[in-house]
């Protein structure tokens, strides 16, 4: 049994390692992403003071009057800061920077480029954590990943658990040990010291990257309520009105959020209604987690927070918030960052014993080519077999001392 989990692991290991490599050295980086960001692009994160956010979203729309707003963000961490997200005719993507305090235009982006320039570097490390800079298809890869990455950590455990008296010693790094050694009780003893966390992100990964499957999966246990677009599916669509301004629509958002604050709103075409976050005293996330829709006239169509409901819609809404460390803050950021540093390491460590048995393996072949393929043979074994094939064994005569040639009395025979 134990050997069968052996290869279940190993295998895994290597089918899976490239991608979980990216995926954690990326997630390493966009732990602190919004920094690295403004570091890289002081000339766009900026802000004098919080000011009007509908004169910053109409001086982006005068800006570039040929595109079409699709999303205004408040940034949370440097206030005053809009964020436009505008699309063109052809749909590409483009983020317009605007200090509300101001109403000045700081400049802009595109969105869907991929490099390592100063403005896209840290978009495109993002979308190989999401979808290995291949689009949904490689998205869907990332799942299938996540989910044979969440079984094969009670695989590994299995691996891990010798016995209830060597148990411990899974935990502990060998003082002194080198090489091979040193390489087992690395990725030993990492994985189950960060197990609860890499099962966590593995989970939390897998509901990102498969969400209607996961939430399908969630309601068998515990029903989870259905975003407000499904909901209302069947219900008749709200009567037409004229649809209000980008500045209208955030003003009344703003009135419904007091005295909190909105994070971001946007109009989703599908439904014909807004869409807004709001922060909240009950948020488990900085980007806010009460999510409000509105009709065109204004009235309210939903207002729940996302921890509000079954318990499957709690576990669910803790995804995100664990998945990124924000539930705990900074230090929260700061253990996953250095959980996808030390996971890196666990999957070097298996790649490198993986490596040297297989060379070992080349070599007894290459020593012993007409044992190649034949079955291991343990030593007790084989040495019984080999005494049964001499035969029995009769004792001999006693061996004859040699004479004594020092010129002494020569001592009598022993027979």
């Amino acid at each position: 049994m134990r050997q069968a989990l052996v290869r279940l692991h190993r295998w895994f290991g290597l089918a899976a390692s490239v991608w979980l490599l990216g995926v954690c050295l990326s997630g390493t980086v966009i732990s602190f992403e919004h920094e690295i960001d403004a570091a890289l692009n002081p000339d766009l994160f900026r802000a004098t003071a919080e000011g009007d956010v509908g004169r910053a979203v109409a001086r982006a729309q005068v800006r570039y009057p040929d595109q079409a707003i699709r999303f205004v963000l408040l940034d949370y961490k440097l206030l005053g800061l809009v964020r436009v997200g505008m699309k063109d005719a052809g749909e590409r993507p483009r983020e317009v920077f605007v200090d509300s305090g101001t109403g000045t235009v700081l400049g802009s982006r595109a969105q869907d480029e991929n490099g390592l320039g100063r403005r896209a570097i840290v978009a495109t490390v993002y979308r190989l954590h999401a979808e290995f800079l291949g689009g949904a298809a490689l998205a869907w890869v990332l799942g299938l990943v996540a989910l044979l990455w969440t079984i094969d950590h009670f695989v590994a455990l299995g691996i891990a658990w010798t016995s209830r008296a060597r148990w411990a010693e899974s935990f502990r790094i060998r003082r002194g040990a080198r090489g091979y050694k040193l390489h087992f009780d690395l990725h030993r003893a990492t994985a189950l010291w960060l197990w609860p966390v890499t099962l966590m992100l593995a989970v939390s990964g897998l509901s990102f990257l498969w969400p209607r499957e996961v939430d399908r999966a969630v309601s068998l246990v515990s029903q989870v309520t259905p975003d407000y677009p499904d909901r209302a599916a069947g219900a008749p669509a709200p009567a037409p009105a004229p649809r209000p301004s980008w500045s209208q629509a955030y003003a009344r958002f703003a009135a419904l959020a007091a005295p909190e604050t909105v994070t971001s709103f946007s109009y989703n075409e599908k439904a014909g209604a807004w869409r807004a976050r709001m922060h909240d005293p009950r948020d488990l996330s900085p980007n806010g987690m009460r999510i409000v829709w509105m009709a065109n006239d204004g009235r309210v169509l939903d207002d729940r927070h996302e921890t509000q409901g079954s318990a499957g819609d709690k576990a669910l809404a803790w995804m995100f918030p664990l998945h990124s460390g924000t539930a705990f803050g900074l230090a929260g950021r700061v253990v996953i960052a250095a959980t996808g540093l030390v996971v890196a390491l666990m999957i070097v460590t298996g790649l490198l014993m993986w490596a040297r048995k297989r060379r070992g393996r080349r070599t007894r072949a290459a020593r012993h080519p007409d044992a190649l393929g034949a079955p291991a043979i343990r030593p007790a074994v084989a040495a019984g077999a080999a005494a049964q094939a001499a035969g029995p064994r009769w004792p001999g005569p006693r061996a004859v001392p040699r004479p004594d040639t020092s010129g002494g009395p020569r001592p009598a025979p022993r027979w």
